[in-house]
């Protein structure tokens, strides 16, 4: 059921109108079958991993703690290898078996020996990336000490499995969500306007802005009809825009769904093309998925063995297998894997400009510093362009074929202009909103207005939706990764 369904309309209705009716138990009762309903729409047989994830770190959250009440930190380590080893395994073979096994049969034909090619015709459940990651945090935290083992399971089940944000994140931590689920809910005014415009902006930037430039994309890339630098261009800020609409338009509604029942989740996107440097880029792009390799990932490996290892100025080194890890994550390919680390590459380097940077800006005059931000903010969302072909190419011979194109000189064709026009139109409604909430500092941007004036913007947007919306319904790009 995708949210900008109609099936999905009628079965939140329905939910809801049951959730409200009542006491918080048995409200978290009926999220916990709804959630399973949900997910079980997409293929029934995703529920047995979805419940295997939820029971083993039930389990492993309480035998750890456990473990560590008794003084026993090698059996607790144990049982968290145990949860790591569950999850990383059903990854392993659901999203990356074929990858590694093509991968060794390359590597052993290099070295002049012959593999017989392995596949298996496996099919991705939808969602694994987010949830296995989220039941990781929970028993990495429980081991930690930084979280209490949950000990009513049908708590746990609902922080996993929750509905909202189950298929494509945000990536919840237990501190925020479980301490949601066993308290009881209020909702009031503020959270009917707060949900009420997340969702329908989500739905709006989802629907009008993503689906309407997806054609584009496609002809370009997948259909190899690029070939001159400005439709590589034009082609390439396209799928920019489609992804950060598709995407955070999912987790606009994913909050906005969470907020009518009374639930806060995290944001995952804060304004990212407003970022004036790599680093703060990555601070507002899919913020939980890189809040949680900062946590799990990168400073376990600088403060467990980079700062061991070298100097003061090469502890940003960590950044890099992290970004390569961040990179695989998105998907079983050599492309995703040279993109992240490309970005580990680029976040590398501006750590070690920033102190020459950082003196520079604090020398300058005010107008050279809005000058210096501004430029930064220029340059950060062209670097996003250009490794952005990285995901978005058919493979890494094809980014390189891409990038050659765009870098080759000014050629374009004859509907170029007008392409860049029609992707332009459905562009300027974000541009218009996110610069009211970047000057506004606020992501309601009606908050405070007279209620004429908010019901004014919600009409126009529901009436755009209704006479240009795109026609056809497209899956959600992150449910594939």
């Amino acid at each position: 059921m995708l949210f900008n369904s109609g099936q999905f309309l009628f079965f939140f209705a329905a939910t809801y109108a049951l959730y409200l009716a009542l006491g918080w138990r048995r409200q978290n009762y009926l999220l916990l079958a709804a959630s399973y309903l949900f997910y079980g729409a997409w293929d029934y047989r995703f529920l047995g991993l979805l419940w295997f994830a939820t029971i083993m770190d039930y389990v492993v959250g309480i035998r750890v703690e456990r473990e560590h009440a008794r003084g026993r930190p090698e059996a607790a380590w144990r049982w968290l290898l145990l949860s790591l080893a569950g999850n990383l395994g059903m990854l392993g073979f659901f999203k990356y078996f074929n990858f590694f096994a093509d991968s060794m049969q390359a590597l052993a034909a290099t070295a002049g020996l012959e593999l017989s090619r392995v596949t298996l015709d496996i099919v991705l459940p939808v969602g694994l990336s987010f949830y296995t990651f989220q039941t990781m945090s929970y028993t990495i935290d429980v081991y930690r000490k930084r979280q209490r083992a949950v000990t009513v399971f049908p708590d746990f089940a609902l922080f996993v499995a929750f509905f909202p944000q189950l298929l494509a994140g945000p990536i919840e931590r237990a501190g925020t969500l479980i301490a949601q689920i066993q308290a009881p809910r209020t909702i009031g005014a503020e959270d009917l306007r707060q949900g009420g415009w997340l969702i329908l902006w989500g739905l709006f930037k989802k629907v009008y802005i993503a689906d309407n430039l997806a054609p584009y994309v496609t002809w370009a890339f997948p259909l190899h009809g690029a070939d001159l630098s400005w439709d590589v261009y034009v082609a390439i800020f396209a799928f920019s825009i489609q992804i950060y609409c598709d995407f955070s338009g999912y987790s606009d509604m994913a909050r906005g769904l969470a907020r009518l029942m009374g639930f806060s989740l995290v944001r995952n996107f804060n304004l990212p093309f407003f970022s004036s440097n790599p680093s703060q880029f990555w601070q507002r792009w899919h913020i939980s998925l890189s809040n949680w390799f900062r946590d799990y990932v990168y400073n376990p490996l600088l403060y467990g063995y980079i700062r061991h290892w070298f100097t003061p100025r090469w502890h940003s080194l960590a950044v890099i297998p992290t970004m390569v890890l961040v990179g695989l994550w998105h998907g079983a390919a050599w492309k995703f894997v040279a993109f992240g680390g490309a970005w580990g590459a680029v976040l590398f380097g501006h750590r070690a400009l920033y102190p020459a940077l950082d003196k520079l800006s604090d020398r300058a005059s005010p107008t050279t510093r809005t000058a210096m931000q501004w430029g930064g903010v220029f340059l950060t969302f062209h670097i996003w362009l250009l490794l952005l072909i990285l995901f978005i190419a058919v493979d890494l011979a094809h980014g390189w074929q891409l990038w050659g194109k765009l870098l080759s000189g000014t050629g374009s064709s004859v509907n170029t202009a007008r392409d860049a026009l029609t992707i332009l139109f459905y562009t300027v409604p974000l541009i218009v909103i996110e610069v009211i909430q970047y000057r506004r500092g606020t992501e309601d941007v009606l908050h405070g207005c007279p209620y004429l004036v908010r019901f004014a913007v919600y009409v126009l947007l529901v009436v755009l939706l209704l006479i240009n919306g795109a026609e056809h319904q497209q899956e959600f790009i992150y449910f594939h990764f």
